[in-house]
């Protein structure tokens, strides 16, 4: 990681793995840097690597928690536990959610019950839809 201002460091920033220029945000610092972090406190560096820390570690859950109930719906539909594929789709749809929901931690607390709600309208709305279509005569 290369922190500097952008401009006589942008060869540096450039080259390094992660380059992050802290200042105005010249044309210099966006074509040399991966992250731009406006102003001129530091601080704002140490904010910026426990956002992704936060990141990695939701990213790691997620991922992991796909894959085992990818696995598990798998495995009971290929062995006969569940004859029905529409409640393997919903456990599947329903665990989508809770990813998202778990992804929207990262966009602060207030935001992320905004964000359930709007996904709960969404879903009451698009499900009021489905039937609609599927009970319309055509």
């Amino acid at each position: 990681m290369m922190v500097g201002d952008g401009f006589n460091d942008a060869a540096a920033m450039a080259k390094a793995d992660i380059g992050v220029a802290i200042g105005a945000g010249e044309s210099v610092n966006l074509e040399a840097a991966d992250v731009l972090i406006p102003g001129d406190d530091p601080r704002l560096l140490s904010e910026l690597i426990t956002i992704a820390k936060k990141t990695s570690s939701i990213l790691k859950w997620n991922i992991s928690y796909s894959v085992f109930i990818t696995m598990i719906l798998v495995y009971t539909v290929l062995s006969g536990l569940n004859k029905s594929l529409t409640i393997a789709v919903l456990v599947h749809e329903v665990s989508v959610i809770g990813v998202i929901i778990n992804g929207a931690r990262l966009s602060g607390a207030g935001e992320t019950w905004k964000l359930i709600s709007d996904i709960g309208k969404s879903l009451f709305s698009g499900t009021i839809e489905s039937f609609k279509v599927l009970f319309s005569k055509v």
